[in-house]
């Protein structure tokens, strides 16, 4: 049982900043968990962590990949993970995992987790070019492959928002490679892990490692704010000639004959479409009067796409992540520290952080997670009873704001918002109700 120490949580927390601290203090090494941030170059629009705010720590899977490359599968990330850290052990050294991508650390940790998302065998498994040179739907349009998968496997068809290219290309690859649906797959791991956590007195599952999860959590207001203000000095910072650059590398991709899928890779990074109607406008018409309205147009698209990244990432921790570890009976290894205030961020996650990790490496009794904090007592209780709530299934698109839902749930909170309420209020000055007429 070799300790591991994980830190995961919204973008804007500080995670990397905590890995350093405990990692110059407990003789560690730390291993990148960010999709984004294993591209090479482009330190800003990545926001990776500076040379000087490394402190001479190494970093692993830290832009190591090639910007043409296609971001790591699970099973790749857990593959070189696991290496890396049987490394940093052998070194003597402590190795923490950190990153913004869940699905890296949830494949890392959970064995049933690499099944889920890639029920494929790490060997002998075909590449996604093989498969596509095999079965050329894959390189289709968003709309034949949704078609493709709705014949084959209506189940997941339904399942995923018609925008999510990349599930559904995941669910029609699964059939082609395995020759089942993935459906049928789901249901099998559904069933076998009800039988597996029937029993209350059930053992935790022994894993090569001594887990201690630290996640960073900041109130949403907060934290909005807060990116808003980054975003703003990654503007400052030259973002948009780095921007510029990536743009350039894709339409020269482009040019070449590359068929660039623009649901997957660097090309994902938030501020890249953000600001590529100013960035075309640049090239096009250099001396055009919108050019100020369409980059602070940027400028605020970015913060929009940032907010609600964040905000996805509570939620995959909410419904993904919390599930897994009260299955797993690893919940009360999770801390999750406060990070709302940043004048008090070295006392309540710096040294709250490093004085777990210290018990945790001195095998000393540990707190409860709920007493770290009002914060996390309040949060933690919240979240626990939102991953525990079923969500009702459904698959409704609004006529009047043009958008998908997959759960009763979601719906009805969009058909209450105040943002349909103001489409439906102008789409019907413009359209009135027939019994208006």
């Amino acid at each position: 049982m070799e300790p591991l120490v994980v830190i995961f949580g919204s973008t804007g927390t500080g995670k990397s900043d905590l890995a350093v601290e405990l990692a110059t203090r407990f003789n560690g090494e730390i291993i990148n968990a960010d999709a984004m941030q294993m591209y090479k170059g482009l330190p800003i629009i990545t926001n990776k962590i500076t040379v000087d705010e490394q402190r001479g720590i190494p970093h692993h899977l830290l832009g190591n990949i090639e910007l043409d490359a296609d971001p790591w599968s699970v099973v790749e990330f857990r593959r070189e993970a696991t290496r890396i850290i049987s490394e940093i052990r052998a070194r003597g050294k402590l190795p923490i995992v950190v990153g913004g991508s869940a699905y890296y650390i949830d494949g890392l940790l959970f064995d049933d987790r690499l099944v889920k998302d890639e029920p494929l065998p790490e060997a002998d498994c075909p590449t996604r070019e093989e498969l596509v040179a095999r079965f050329p739907i894959l390189a289709g349009s968003a709309e034949a492959i949704l078609e493709k998968l709705r014949e084959v496997d209506p189940v997941m068809a339904n399942r995923w928002h018609p925008n999510d290219v990349r599930k559904i290309r995941n669910s029609l690859e699964i059939f082609f490679t395995t020759g089942r649906r993935a459906s049928e797959i789901y249901a099998e791991q559904r069933i076998q892990k009800q039988s597996k956590w029937a029993s209350p007195d059930s053992e935790p599952v022994q894993k090569p490692w001594k887990l201690l999860l630290f996640w960073l959590y900041a109130r949403r207001d907060a934290l909005n704010d807060r990116l808003d203000k980054r975003v703003d000095k990654m503007v400052a910072n030259d973002l948009l000639n780095e921007t510029a650059e990536l743009y350039d590398h894709y339409l020269a991709r482009i040019a070449s004959g590359d068929a660039v899928d623009r649901t997957r890779g660097i090309v994902q990074s938030i501020g890249f479409w953000q600001f590529e109607p100013y960035l075309h406008a640049l090239r096009q018409t250099p001396q055009s009067p919108d050019l100020a309205k369409l980059k602070q147009a940027g400028i605020e698209n970015t913060k929009t796409g940032t907010r609600r990244y964040a905000k996805y990432q509570v939620r995959w921790i909410t419904m993904k992540t919390m599930p897994s570890l009260q299955e797993e009976k690893v919940i009360d290894k999770l801390y999750l520290l406060d990070g709302t205030n940043v004048e008090t961020w070295q006392t309540e996650v710096a040294a709250k952080g490093a004085e777990l990790t210290r018990k945790f490496l001195a095998g000393e009794q540990l707190p409860q997670p709920a007493d770290m904090s009002e914060t996390a007592r309040d949060v933690l209780a919240l979240k626990v009873a939102e991953s525990n709530r079923p969500a009702t299934p459904c698959n409704k698109t609004c006529s009047i704001c043009k958008k998908t839902f997959l759960t009763e749930e979601s719906w009805q909170i969009h058909m209450s918002s105040k943002k349909h309420a103001k489409e439906d209020s102008q789409n019907t000055s413009v359209y009135p109700h027939p019994e208006s007429q």
